[in-house]
């Protein structure tokens, strides 16, 4: 059953709200998204702003599921030539209100980011994969095994498929994808910025 995609809950437009404002309070503390914000409110609305973009943009592109229909966690996927999201389409998904607050300094690490995790996806994953584009757990229901209900269905069916799975992840949370089988293809730091990144591959098992 855990194996299976139909005993997760494959979400709709209705659920976009909520994805993102469960997103939102799972990365609010992560320190790769303190600088979106000093104002802890700003900073949450800023935050829901771009969860909900991820998951309205694999919604449309890729598939995005949850847990269950009380979306404890939510998982969004891309396939390989979904990956590069044009910039109109970021504004087009909400984001440009999100990109003016933000101001100049942040503006620029979120875009030397955006840029540095493309041409780096490009470069180690240039073949027909499966792209992890966001997992959340709802910090009330963490350390309770909903990121294994979430990841194991969609990794069963890469395995049946013969796909690798690429993501890249913050360190905190490098291990817990270890445990899924991925392994670190790169670890870089990005300029002018104390937030690292890990690119990981799972390959088929």
């Amino acid at each position: 059953m855990f194996d299976d995609l139909n005993s997760l809950y494959r979400l709709t437009k209705l659920d976009i709200d909520l994805a993102g404002k469960i997103a939102a309070k799972a990365y609010f503390e992560a320190d790769d998204f303190s600088s979106l914000s000093t104002d802890p409110s700003k900073r949450m609305k800023n935050l829901m702003k771009i969860m909900g973009m991820t998951f309205r943009y694999s919604l449309k592109f890729g598939v995005v599921y949850a847990s269950s229909q009380n979306l404890e966690g939510v998982a969004a996927w891309l396939p390989h030539d979904k990956v590069k999201i044009p910039i109109w389409q970021y504004v087009r998904l909400g984001m440009l209100p999100v990109i003016i607050r933000a101001g100049k300094k942040v503006r620029n690490e979120l875009l030397r980011y955006d840029r540095l995790a493309k041409n780096k996806h490009k470069e180690n994953a240039n073949f027909p994969h499966l792209y992890l584009y966001n997992l959340a757990v709802d910090p009330k229901h963490q350390g309770k095994g909903w990121a294994s209900v979430l990841l194991n269905p969609m990794l069963a069916k890469a395995d049946k498929e013969r796909l690798p799975c690429y993501l890249e992840s913050p360190e905190r949370n490098v291990s817990l994808y270890e445990h899924f089988g991925f392994e670190v293809l790169e670890h870089i730091s990005l300029p002018d910025s104390d937030n690292d990144i890990w690119l990981m591959i799972r390959y088929s098992m």
